[in-house]
């Protein structure tokens, strides 16, 4: 077995994996190559500190490979953006947002463009390519208990079996599966993921820190007091990465709206969120209008402010959170207008009338259920629904935050994520998917596994002949990716191309 190569083909599956293509990310063992990462000894002094830390590392995960952990590298990206293939990383010029685009065995990359701001002219931007994600896999967690679902696990490739893939587990033995409108159904329910599990797999739509140099020219937010037909003067303005609220005397019973609106980056005009993953290239578009959603912001209201509100637009139904500045009264929430019955966790403080103390807020809609937290604290019980609003989309404006009252408040760092959209279909592969069109069921012992860049992912539901992993063929779950690498140009001993450690991607996998 090669350890240089970074991948193999499925069987079964295309010559080479490619961007645009399906990719089943073929794990290979790590050591030795992670020795011929390690610094070279006789760096300058300045960086002998990080040499040794290197070294020290290096020493330490062969320990642990020894005893509790295997070694893995990640070649493709089917798992992206969790789990990163051979990819290039580009810092856009235009907000400054770094972000991956996925590279094949042979270097080739899709079209890049920047998921932040819908930046193509990217020629001269500052890259650097770099080697998949390297893992650390705890080898006997599955004799100990089952995989569960909504993990990421590594198991034997059924069709090859010296061959080790990285998916994430969705059914479980003696289970029905069934993929619909981009969710996981288990039995003929919803399987529905905690707030945890839908932070672990949320994959970035929009991130205002990183404001566009020429958000004037396409403006991601609208500033709106009351209603469109007859707008009133509005408190908010926008100042760099932030929104500043000042008093108003004009309809305080009204809410003051800042409203986003989606800049299809892959289309190049606004429009709804959908599920392109910027991973793959704007070759392989976003086909899917996707309804899960997370709202992430820090927001501070002044004295006078009487709430603040966040408003998620998921499908056809619309939900407003109204989040009270004081003790006096308490959280609410409408559906379609209607309020819904909350169980409040009381030991969650209320907002403060204090603008040198933000807060966190997150609004979550995933898999029918809404999550609110305050400064990651659960504001009340999640609240499950199945009955789904048989109606368009309410506007072009997905999600929006506000104020009632005629107080000043401030928002910042707001940032939208989604959910994972599992398609129907592989990217330029012709195949009749399994649990798609009729529910798949698993025998004793059998698991169903999918990618979370489901797009180009050739995993259970594309795998030719049977669709399932069998429990002795898990091999551990990878819990770190560590000593991420970048390629360097350098003439040494006739070599052109090196691979040096690149201390910020090291991550825990979750």
């Amino acid at each position: 077995m090669q350890q240089d190569r970074p991948g193999e083909p499925e069987a079964g599956g295309p010559e080479a994996a490619s961007v645009g293509t399906p990719d089943p990310v073929v794990l290979r063992p790590m050591f030795p190559e992670a020795v011929a990462d390690d610094p070279s000894p006789t760096r300058p002094s300045p960086f002998r500190s990080t040499t040794e830390f290197l070294l020290v590392l290096i020493v330490g995960i062969l320990v642990v490979r020894a005893f509790a952990a295997e070694a893995y590298i990640v070649p493709t990206g089917s798992m992206a953006p969790t789990l990163l293939g051979m990819h290039r990383d580009i810092l856009c010029p235009n907000c400054d947002k770094r972000f991956s685009l996925g590279m094949d065995i042979q270097g080739r990359i899709g079209r890049a463009v920047c998921p932040n701001c819908g930046q193509t002219e990217l020629e001269n931007a500052p890259t650097s390519d770099s080697l998949g994600d390297r893992l650390l896999v705890q080898k006997f967690l599955y004799d100990l208990r089952p995989p569960r679902r909504w993990e990421v696990a590594v198991f034997q490739n059924p069709a090859e079996l010296s061959e080790a893939y990285v998916k994430r587990v969705v059914g479980l033995p003696g289970e029905s599966v069934l993929l619909w409108g981009g969710d996981v159904y288990i039995n003929g329910r919803l399987a529905r993921k905690t707030l945890a599990e839908a932070r672990a797999m949320s994959i970035p739509v929009y991130d205002h820190k990183y404001t566009p140099k020429d958000i004037a020219r396409y403006p991601r937010w609208v500033l709106r007091h009351g209603d469109a037909r007859k707008p009133m003067q509005t408190g908010w303005r926008a100042e760099g990465s932030r929104f500043l609220l000042r008093p108003v005397d004009e309809g305080a019973s009204t809410p003051d709206w800042v409203e986003y609106r989606h800049w299809q980056a892959d289309r190049g005009n606004f429009g709804p969120i959908r599920d392109y993953t910027s991973y793959n290239g704007a070759d392989v578009p976003g086909e899917n209008r996707v309804h899960d959603l997370m709202l992430t912001a820090r927001v501070a209201a002044g004295p006078g402010c009487e709430a603040m509100l966040v408003r998620v637009d998921s499908g056809g139904d619309r939900f407003i959170v109204n989040l009270p500045v004081g003790p006096a009264k308490p959280i609410s929430v409408r559906r379609n207008g209607r309020a819904l019955p909350l169980t409040l966790n009381a030991s969650v403080p209320a907002l403060q009338a204090d603008l040198a103390k933000p807060h966190v807020l997150e609004v979550a809609i995933v898999d029918r259920r809404l999550s609110v937290t305050i400064d990651g604290n659960l504001a009340f019980t999640p609240v499950d629904y199945d009955d789904v609003a048989q109606r368009p989309n309410w506007t072009s404006s997905p999600v929006a935050i506000g104020t009632l009252g005629t107080g000043s408040a401030e928002i910042q760092d707001v940032r939208i994520d989604r959910d994972v959209y599992y398609t129907d279909a592989l990217s330029q592969t012709p195949r009749r998917p399994f649990g798609v069109e009729v529910p798949y069921n698993l025998g004793v012992n059998e698991y169903f596994v999918l990618g979370d860049n489901s797009p180009v992912s050739n995993d259970s539901r594309f795998w030719i002949g049977s669709p399932v992993v069998a429990g002795e063929r898990f091999l551990g779950k990878p819990f770190l990716v560590h000593l991420p690498s970048q390629a360097v140009p350098l003439q040494v001993f006739g070599r052109d191309l090196y691979w040096i450690p690149d201390p910020r991607e090291i991550r825990y996998i979750r």
